[in-house]
């Protein structure tokens, strides 16, 4: 291997926290790891109970503090974000000699003011764009409400979404939080990169006014070799049980609630095309919006073909035993949930939004429909859960593109090319510099 790289991996959150980010950082930090490559994961003590400094199965892992609530827990809202910030800044300034290299996983602008101190490649990811601005400027005027669709009652479809923004570092979002254009205008004329994961963040950042020549794409990833299909998989036609699974968080952008109305238009319609066919869904994942989930279900009725399975560690176990898979999402960065599901073989319903329609080519791969239209997202279930030569053929589409363009290996070996690259045009204005002091 050539000279070790020492990484600085910096996260919003990691475990024993559970989320795509999370996963994203873990995945990154254990294969480098894995690679021979010096790692530290810094990220924030959310926990009032959790160790400061810990090694996770040999990870180094330092976790950072603020202003905690009385529950105990991290505040990272607007009264929370500046003192987390100047927090994670001391602990990345007292590590300074560690690293070579800062990759944090979101937006950070205390990682950025190191990489402008010490003269460090830093790059910073951006998850997502967010809602897009019609979204945006509904959320902004109206707030947020789950859908009600053919529900009469509406009035427990509120939803606070207070802190929806900064903990997914959206650029958008940054100005309304103390400092923030001070931040957002030093961050557009840093010396960091950043990290986008579809291409819709392309156009999202430049928009935003920062530029394209710091801007570098790395998708999501997958492990193809530990998420792939069971070995006795066969989407047997002859096979009542038709288990649709769902892996996401019970919160606003997921959209699940689009997914139960859909799901109960499509339970609704004349029941000749599943006379023999037991559809269920199984939604794996918590949230502050359960209760309320809870209650739509039981308005539509549809209690009896509908799980709420909670967060679980054996998720590859249902995706393994499920039919096909289905993310409803308002908005989205790269799920890891949505290439799980392809790695393992499954036919996959997703909404067209950032991530996913990097992912899926509608009827290719999988099938794509537009958010918050559950009348469409329930004609694209039936198809799958009608048709098994469909989701057959749109399973082993789906596995072999994953393969060919997601796989953990290679989105990682990408990840070292630009460490490289940032690494050796350092060392070279180093010398440019040096050697201009010295005429």
């Amino acid at each position: 291997m050539e000279e070790s790289i020492r990484i600085c991996i910096a996260a919003f959150a990691f475990w024993p926290s559970i989320g795509g980010a999370e996963a994203r950082a873990e995945k990154l930090a254990r294969q480098l790891q894995a690679l021979g490559y010096d790692v530290t994961v810094v990220t924030f003590r959310h926990d009032r109970q959790w160790k400061r400094k810990e090694a996770l199965d040999g990870l180094p892992v330092v976790r950072v503090g603020g202003i905690y609530r009385r529950d105990g827990w991290l505040g990272t809202g607007r009264l929370g974000y500046l003192p987390a910030s100047i927090a994670m800044f001391l602990t990345l300034w007292r590590l300074r000699h560690s690293y070579d290299v800062i990759h944090a996983l979101q937006l950070s602008p205390p990682a950025a003011l190191i990489g402008q101190l010490t003269h460090k490649p830093v790059i910073l990811g951006i998850q997502g764009a967010g809602p897009r601005e019609a979204q945006r400027v509904q959320l902004d005027e109206r707030g947020a409400a789950l859908m009600a669709d053919t529900l009469t009652e509406t009035s427990f479809l509120t939803v606070d979404l207070e802190d929806w923004a900064p903990s997914a570092g959206d650029i958008g979002h940054l100005p309304r939080l103390p400092l923030g254009k001070a931040i957002l205008a030093f961050l557009r004329k840093s010396n960091a990169f950043y990290q986008i994961l579809s291409m819709h963040g392309h156009s999202y950042l430049t928009s935003h006014g920062f530029r394209a020549e710091q801007i570098v794409h790395i998708p999501g990833s997958v492990d193809t070799e530990r998420f792939q299909p069971a070995p006795e998989r066969h989407l047997d036609p002859a096979r009542p049980e038709r288990d649709i699974i769902c892996v996401a968080r019970l919160d606003y952008a997921k959209g699940v609630d689009v997914l139960l109305h859909a799901w109960g238009r499509m339970l609704r319609e004349p029941a000749e095309w599943r006379a023999h066919l037991k559809p269920r869904l199984r939604l794996l994942g918590d949230g502050k919006l359960k209760p309320q989930l809870e209650y739509i279900v039981a308005e539509l009725g549809i209690q009896d073909s509908v799980e709420f399975l909670g967060e679980r560690t054996d998720v590859i176990h249902f995706l393994q035993q499920s039919w096909g898979f289905v993310l409803p999402s308002r908005w989205e960065g790269m799920s890891n949930a949505l290439l799980e599901a392809m790695a393992c073989g499954l036919p996959c319903v997703a909404t067209r939004v950032s991530g996913s329609e990097d992912i899926i080519s509608d009827t290719v791969n999988g099938l794509l429909v537009e958010p918050e239209q559950p009348a469409e997202m329930a004609r694209a279930l039936r198809r799958i859960v009608e048709d098994a030569d469909l989701a057959q053929r749109l399973g082993q589409a789906g596995r072999t593109s994953v393969v060919r363009d997601y796989q953990l290996n290679s989105v990682v070996e990408q990840c070292l090319e630009v460490y490289r690259r940032l690494l050796t045009r350092g060392k070279n204005r180093d010398l440019a510099l040096a050697m201009r002091s010295e005429k």
